[in-house]
């Protein structure tokens, strides 16, 4: 993961840290002194696990020094207190059992660890079975992988990539998945809640009240699409099976395919084998190539 973890080595040993940081700056500008800061007695530095390690394997980070030279002071005794402090620092964000509430942290879940509801927190990775029951008021996941789950997100939420088997069973109130990969899945999505990227095999089986996903790429799947719900593009063998109301969809290709549309929704361009059943009442398809077929075409069909 990049820029994790970011941290500041002060000149007695000291490691300054904050999981809500997002640059040394934002560490400098809250915790160090004028005096420090003029002094320039400490130095930047990042804690991150080697390429392809996991997040919660504490024995494979590395310490990158994030400054054209090591200061002499950070040697011997002083050297390794600080890399021991930073092994601590990892190891207490890991849970692995049951917690209740995740507050203003940052964690990471592996094994069969099981959260009942994270608020105000950022969850670095989830790993194995682990699960959330609940995550709201603004949190962020950054990593979904292997079998984990979460029942449902909530309150602008924001999980930036799943792959794997991970999946969410529900997403309400705009929280949104930045990427999926695989064979991730997510049960449905409600009140704006918004899928950017879906590639592999990843689907969604419903999606409701303004909900959108803007790219649908190899064999990703929504069964269904209703009120204005849109789709800007679907690629390879991705599948709708039914849209309502004001749903749309801008571009499809290959082998994709719409079941049955309703109300107004419309499709601008099918390539390739895609398919739609059905279009009644104000549905409109402006350009149909190859073999892309429309069985049926009933306007305002009741």
């Amino acid at each position: 993961m990049r820029d994790f973890y970011i941290v500041l080595i002060k000149e007695n040993g000291e490691i300054v840290h904050n999981v809500f940081a997002t640059s040394h700056k934002d560490l400098i500008n809250k915790y160090l002194t004028h005096e420090e800061i003029q002094n320039k007695s400490f130095f930047r530095a990042t804690y991150s696990p080697k390429e392809n390690c996991r997040l919660d394997d504490v024995n494979n980070y590395q310490f990158i020094v994030s400054e054209t030279y090591v200061p002499e002071w950070f040697s011997g005794g002083l050297a390794e207190d600080v890399m021991n402090g930073l092994k601590n620092i990892i190891t207490s964000m890991i849970i692995k059992t049951r917690k209740a509430l995740v507050l203003h942290e940052g964690v990471i879940l592996k094994g069969n660890a099981i959260v009942d509801e994270v608020k105000y927190s950022i969850v670095f990775g989830m790993y194995d079975n682990s699960k959330i029951k609940q995550i709201d008021y603004n949190s962020e996941i950054y990593l979904m992988t292997d079998e984990s789950c979460v029942d449902e997100t909530r309150d602008g939420t924001k999980i930036h990539e799943m792959n794997g088997f991970s999946r969410i069973n529900k997403m309400f109130d705009y929280s949104k998945v930045i990427k999926m990969y695989g064979q991730t899945k997510i049960g449905y999505m409600f009140n704006h809640a918004r899928i950017a990227v879906l590639k592999g095999d990843a689907n969604i089986n419903e999606m409701y009240d303004k909900s959108k996903a803007e790219q649908l790429k190899h064999m990703s799947r929504i069964d269904e699409m209703h009120n204005h719900t849109i789709i800007e593009e679907m690629w390879d063998w991705t599948v709708v099976n039914k849209m309502f109301d004001s749903a749309r969809i801008n571009t499809m290709n290959h082998e994709s395919r719409v079941l049955e549309m309703y109300g107004n929704s419309m499709v601008d361009e099918m390539h390739g084998h895609s398919v739609i059943e059905k279009l009644n009442e104000n549905s409109l398809v402006r350009k149909l190539n190859d073999a892309a077929i429309i069985l049926t075409n009933n306007l305002n069909l009741q």
